[in-house]
């Protein structure tokens, strides 16, 4: 499974000056695959990365992605904050991997000071459930990524958003974002 990221349909890579990066979605709008076909897609263009998923699933898929890439990869096994954190101070080369950090809305502040200060990072979940959603608000994200409208980014319009697309608002990307399976 191969999945190309598109922005207004044209096939687009990401760069590391568009981190951090935030994914914003409610259940169902395509925000967490996206999220999972993004690492997986900088995985696959010579970055190392670090995935940290409250959900099997999403383990499963970037799994399925990325086969023959897993040695870069690193998965956190378990979806307990504890278990990040512990894993992020045992990652020597941290600072040189896109770190997802999936499901914001299952953890707590913890969460966010492990990791505020990377710069690859992606959060990525439902930010109007987000305990540590006005942390995030007052960090200077270079792109962010809306699938969903959000109380906390209400001057975004997203009444026309097709379905399973975002609205992409970044230093080089301004547009609708999707996916399309890569030929």
């Amino acid at each position: 499974l191969n999945m190309n990221i598109l922005v207004d349909n044209k096939k687009i890579s990401f760069l590391k000056d568009e981190f951090p990066l935030l994914v914003h979605g409610t259940e169902k709008t395509g925000s967490s695959f996206f999220s999972i076909c993004l690492l997986a897609n900088l995985l696959k263009s010579g970055m190392k990365t670090f995935l940290f998923s409250a959900y099997p699933m999403a383990k499963e898929d970037f799994r399925k992605q990325t086969i023959g890439y897993e040695k870069n990869a690193i998965i956190v096994d378990s979806g307990d904050e504890q278990d990040l954190i512990d894993a992020l101070k045992n990652t020597p080369d941290l600072n040189e991997r896109v770190v997802l950090i999936k499901n914001i809305d299952n953890y707590g502040v913890n969460v966010f000071n492990a990791t505020k200060d990377l710069n690859l990072i992606i959060f990525s979940g439902d930010l109007d459930k987000c305990k540590f959603a006005d942390n995030l608000i007052d960090k200077k994200f270079a792109t962010k990524i809306l699938f969903s409208p959000s109380e906390k980014y209400s001057q975004y319009d997203l009444s026309d958003l097709p379905k399973y697309n975002g609205k992409i608002i970044g230093n080089n990307h301004n547009g609708i974002v999707s996916l399309d399976s890569a030929k």
